[in-house]
């Protein structure tokens, strides 16, 4: 087999392909066990509807490419986009996405078999960052350094928790890398070919997700300055030539681009419903150039595109509350990525990257291992000031290139086994059983994943955006309130599901800052910030009952109390919050 005009050898390829097996396998596994997770039906219901009437209404904040991959399974065994509502919100109307995600899951009664279809579309990106490590990793160190990343790559929980779900994370954690490091190719050798693979790896970036926009172009940045730092003059014949080469590469990303789109246009005027209005949000100085391209009201290709990057960036001006070792903030934390990377990935795999990171920087002699480098630390970097802290998910597309860095450190102590025959492989062979060991101990809920800083509450240092509850255990609730026979309960559970369809007894919603009695199922999200995912508010709306030791915990995220019946369920008697609950944190 060849790829890249390389042979690749029989024996490593054997081995990542077992690998990579056996990582499907275990991401397979866990579809029965996690439940549905919160913004599976949104992206599910968007993907279904560029399938089934070929547009973009229901929400353009992201692009299609992993929602339509999401839809594509439920699609093929029937389903189709049911009716959408509409729902009236302070800044305009919306579709209220999340319930008709939830009816194309339960398409003919077979709800289970859907959700693990739309899952299953996940997958190919998987086998995609497989490949991308290994190809990666053996150009730089050779065999042992392409199936050393594969293990690493194979082996992290969080990467195994987002290619179990059908959210839009995964796509671009996989393709913004690939871009780059068809980068890195095109700039050994600008060929025809390598353009065509770097023009659709840039465009497949920008249909993943949009955030790509911003992170892609940082990557480029550092890793053409890291070529041109350690390259030598070029030639102006050769300046000529990657010139030409480049336009190709971008023609073809637009192009890929929009057919992502289905190659719509549409004027500007019809495109967007009040496009004064979205001038208004814009930044100052590029109002005056918006209102003119308004005036001459030109054909707009993809605009939904447009729709979606507008959307993205009044997203990120809203400061929308983030959590981090206990508190609520709007705008987010400074710190909060780097303290994500830190919790979230196994300890050996840290070790190794800290250690690659110290070999690469101690002497950066060769800009093909600078450039991965370069590119997740540029990354992190700007991540200090983006304001949107959602979770690990929002930055999957670092890990790839930690890959390559953690393989760094790797290859270097293999190497040293020749002065030191014992100590470096020893060292290196209880790393890498310690990484297995963490990925294997994290089965099946790897979203809920802490290394050993998390410790025995991982809810006090990171909650939001899938890092510990997304939702995933609301099925073993109703296992275990069956089997406990539980006839009433008061449930405040972070959930998409229709509750009335999960087989609960009779329940009732517990309101904030109001005590009850009897059975109460409240998952973590709430108990520790309340309301405050929302607007910032109330995030002690339910502290009262940390007065109370749970009967049981579901999981990871849900807590089961039985609370004595003093009279609460009739009385209804509230909490009353002190001033300083009702305003949102700082």
């Amino acid at each position: 087999m060849q790829i890249f005009g390389r042979r690749l050898p029989f024996t490593p390829l054997v081995i990542c392909i077992v690998l990579a097996v056996i990582a499907v396998i275990r991401i397979v596994a866990t579809y029965p066990s996690i439940s549905l997770a919160y913004d599976e039906p949104a992206h599910i219901v968007c993907g279904m509807e560029w399938l089934d009437k070929g547009t973009l209404r229901l929400e353009p904040l992201h692009p299609p490419l992993p929602r339509v991959a999401a839809a594509l399974g439920p699609y093929l065994a029937g389903a189709r986009l049911p009716e959408v509502k509409m729902i009236a919100e302070p800044g305009g109307a919306s579709f209220d996405i999340y319930p008709a995600g939830v009816e194309i899951l339960y398409t003919n009664g077979r709800y289970a078999r859907n959700l693990a279809l739309a899952r299953i579309g996940e997958l190919p990106f998987f086998i995609l960052g497989v490949g991308l490590v290994f190809l990666w990793g053996r150009s730089l160190y050779g065999n042992s350094g392409g199936v050393l990343a594969v293990l690493l790559y194979t082996t992290l929980p969080t990467v195994l928790a987002f290619a179990g779900i059908a959210y839009v994370d995964f796509a671009l954690s996989v393709f913004l890398p690939w871009t780059v490091f068809a980068f890195v190719l095109w700039l050994e050798t600008p060929s025809l070919k390598r353009s065509l693979l770097l023009g659709t790896a840039g465009g497949l970036t920008v249909l993943s997700n949009l955030s790509g926009l911003l992170f892609l172009p940082i990557c480029l940045v550092v890793t053409f300055l890291c070529w041109v730092f350690r390259k030598k003059e070029i030639q102006r014949e050769a300046g000529s030539r990657y010139l030409a080469r480049a336009v190709i590469a971008i023609a073809i990303a637009a192009f890929v681009i929009w057919g992502g789109y289905r190659f719509s246009v549409a004027p500007l005027k019809k495109a967007f419903a009040k496009p004064a209005e979205d001038v208004a949000r814009l930044p100052g100085p590029v109002r005056p150039i918006a209102r003119a391209i308004i005036n001459l009201n030109p054909p707009v290709p993809a605009p939904d595109l447009f729709k979606g990057i507008l959307s993205s960036w009044q997203q990120n001006k809203k400061s929308l509350p983030s959590y981090a070792l206990g508190h609520v903030r709007r705008g987010g934390f400074w710190y909060f990525y780097w303290l994500d990377l830190g919790l979230k990935t196994p300890l050996p795999f840290l070790i190794l990257a800290l250690a690659g990171f110290y070999l690469i920087l101690r002497s950066p002699t060769d800009w093909l291992v600078l450039a991965p480098a370069a590119s997740a630390l540029a990354t992190l970097l700007v991540l200090m000031s983006v304001k949107v802290d959602f979770g690990i998910r929002h930055i999957l597309f670092v890990y790839p290139f930690l890959v390559v860095v953690a393989s760094t450190a790797g290859v270097w102590l293999w190497r040293e086994r020749t002065r030191w025959p014992v100590a470096a492989p020893a060292f290196l062979a209880v790393l890498l059983v310690a990484q297995i060991a963490a990925s294997l101990g994290a089965h099946p809920d790897y979203l809920a994943y802490f290394n050993v800083f998390g410790g025995k509450a991982p809810e006090e240092r990171l909650l939001f955006g899938c890092d510990l509850d997304c939702g995933q255990d609301v099925g073993n609730l109703v296992e275990t309130v069956r089997a406990l026979g539980i006839s009433h309960l008061h449930a405040q559970l972070w959930t998409s599901a229709d509750m009335q369809r999960l087989n609960l007894p009779p329940f009732e919603t517990l309101p904030i800052y109001q005590r009850a009695g009897g059975w109460i199922a409240i998952s973590l999200l709430y108990l520790r910030s309340g309301q405050a995912i929302f607007d910032g508010s109330n995030p002690d709306a339910y502290a009262w009952l940390n007065s109370y030791r749970p009967v049981k915990t579901i999981g990871k995220t849900i807590r089961l109390y039985q609370i004595p019946d003093n009279g609460y369920s009739n009385s209804n008697q509230t909490v009353s919050p002190p001033e300083q609950r009702s305003r949102p944190p700082d």
